[in-house]
């Protein structure tokens, strides 16, 4: 088998598609050498170990995830009128439709590899977190500086992706947008989403 010139990038693919798909530990270096079209050398001499590869594609996806979340969040609240934070709830419903099916790829990874310490745990953790600081930059623009209220938006957006992802119901996150909005409600921004239209909810 030839080696790719673009190696790195290959092995970084293959393992996040093939991990997120499978799992981790059902994935072996044998299947994501074969899928990146490499050898199993190359994955080593590139990576040293499958755990730094793996937690080097966790790192590489969540670049690419956080940035989608805020582009398609701020892009669906301008089609809307929407809060940027609960136009994040219909990004997330959308993505459990399509390319998401399985949930969120680090709270799976942090959970299957549910060890303190661990390159791959600690990766996933890295990006739970950055998410979090999303949602609480979401919550500023809209006026709210309370921690309280961004972890609760936060178990929201963690449940809408496992719930969603678990039962492959894609109607999770559009229940967690409605006890978002109930929360926002409470301070006065916008109204109970319950039993109404998502585009009831507008900018203040």
């Amino acid at each position: 088998m030839a080696d790719r010139p673009n190696a790195h990038d290959s092995l970084l693919e293959a393992a996040s598609e093939l991990t997120y798909a499978r799992g981790i530990t059902g994935t072996g270096v044998d299947a994501i050498a074969a899928r990146a079209g490499v050898t199993k050398r190359t994955l080593y001499q590139h990576f040293g170990s499958k755990d730094r590869l793996v937690a080097e594609a966790l790192s590489a996806r969540s670049r690419r995830a956080l940035l989608g979340l805020e582009t398609n969040a701020r892009r669906r609240a301008e089609e809307t009128g929407e809060l940027v934070i609960l136009a994040l709830f219909d990004v997330i419903e959308n993505a459990l439709h399509t390319r998401t099916k399985s949930g969120c790829a680090f709270i799976n990874a942090s959970l299957e590899i549910n060890r303190p310490g661990h390159a791959v745990h600690e990766a996933a953790l890295a990006h739970l977190r950055a998410r979090e600081g999303l949602i609480q930059q979401f919550l500023s623009e809209a006026g709210v500086e309370d921690a309280e209220l961004a972890a609760q938006v936060t178990v929201l957006v963690d449940g809408a992706y496992a719930v969603g992802g678990s039962r492959r119901d894609p109607a999770a996150a559009r229940h967690a947008k409605a006890a978002a909005a109930a929360l926002l409600a409470r301070r006065g921004l916008g109204e109970d989403l319950y039993g109404q239209q998502p585009s009831s909810i507008r900018k203040p």
